[in-house]
């Protein structure tokens, strides 16, 4: 009997030793390069319906099984619940926020608790790098079955053969679908007045250091005139060319009508209808935003004369892009 009670507190304490060196968290992690935007690739990631019916991995495996959505595919609360077979189960994922470049989930299996999941999005202007990764903790008696399986590659195999599924599904869509996740909203605007530079030929990439060199000294001319400015330092843009980024633009201030200041030149815009976005990023990433107006007119069969980019941050006091806003006012016919 006392070898018996010995051999169950060596296996006891066996047990024990082995949860101290097992792991106490599981992360894994793969990635895919996608050949479309980041905004159509954010999009179709926060919709869970999309994930269960073009990419999960899961799904084959019970195509009968039953799920659920709520919220808005998009925003934070969206959540797709599932209940199947004893290939997949059961469980949750949630839409929680998002943190730059990174969207956070959570995601929950029956009995088994939540674990965090994330997706991380590199934009690399004709290409988008997606990072889909998981970590869950591991309770301390649970530790010792991870050392002997590998949950990199179980879950691992699985995320290739889905980051695979969502490539061919996102590189098949239509990259007008990347617009839908903007707000455009009409506004009728009253007779409006900027002074700054004559209207100026060059290249996209020159911008920012034009504006650079203007800004503060159109800013010193209005208060030497004591003018306050009605709306953040912008950009007037008559002409774009999207493939080689020529344009025709001023680096302009909204002032009261009527005033003008000397030196600089007097844009007259007329009252008009007026097509608004609130972008939030890095003003090198603001194309899908334009695209969502240019959508939304080709759909209303809209036409503009005037394109305003109002840069309501000073990207010398905010440094995380995320939360750089311009307001973007497409001036109409």
């Amino acid at each position: 009997m006392k070898k018996v009670l010995y051999v169950i507190i060596g296996i006891i304490l066996l047990y024990i030793i082995l949860a101290f060196c097992g792991p106490k968290q599981i992360k894994v992690e793969r990635q895919v390069s996608i050949n479309k935007s980041t905004g159509l690739v954010k999009e179709k990631l926060t919709d869970y319906k999309y994930f269960h019916d073009k990419w999960s991995p899961w799904t084959e495996k019970d195509p009968e099984m039953k799920t659920t959505y709520e919220g808005t595919p998009g925003q934070p609360g969206h959540r797709y619940t599932w209940s199947g077979n004893k290939d997949v189960g059961s469980g949750a994922m949630e839409l929680k926020a998002f943190n730059g470049d990174t969207i956070m989930q959570s995601l929950s299996f029956e009995r088994e608790g939540e674990s965090k999941a994330y997706y991380i999005l590199k934009d690399n202007n004709s290409s988008t790098d997606v990072t889909w990764g998981m970590v869950f903790d591991v309770g301390f008696m649970g530790r010792p079955f991870m050392l002997f399986m590998n949950m990199d590659k179980m879950l691992g195999d699985d995320y290739e053969k889905g980051l695979s599924r969502l490539k061919t599904a996102i590189e098949e869509e239509k990259e007008a679908m990347a617009t839908k996740h903007y707000d455009i909203d009409e506004q009728q605007w009253e007779e409006k007045t900027f002074v700054g530079t004559k209207l100026t030929k060059m290249n996209g990439s020159q911008m920012g250091p034009f504006f650079g060199e203007n800004f503060p000294k159109m800013g010193a001319d209005l208060g030497k005139n004591k003018m306050e400015p009605c709306m953040a330092p912008s950009a007037l843009i008559t002409f774009w060319d999207e493939k080689t980024m020529d344009c025709e633009c001023a680096a302009v201030m909204c002032v009261a009508n009527g005033k003008t200041v000397k030196g600089w030149e007097t844009h007259k815009i007329p009252a008009s209808k007026v097509l608004h976005v609130a972008y939030y990023g890095s003003y090198e990433k603001s194309g899908d935003a334009h695209m969502a107006i240019g959508e939304y007119m080709k759909e209303k069969g809209l036409k503009d004369s005037y394109v305003i980019e109002e840069y309501v941050t000073d990207p010398m006091t905010e440094k995380d892009t995320t939360k750089w806003l311009t307001n973007i006012y497409y001036i109409l016919k």
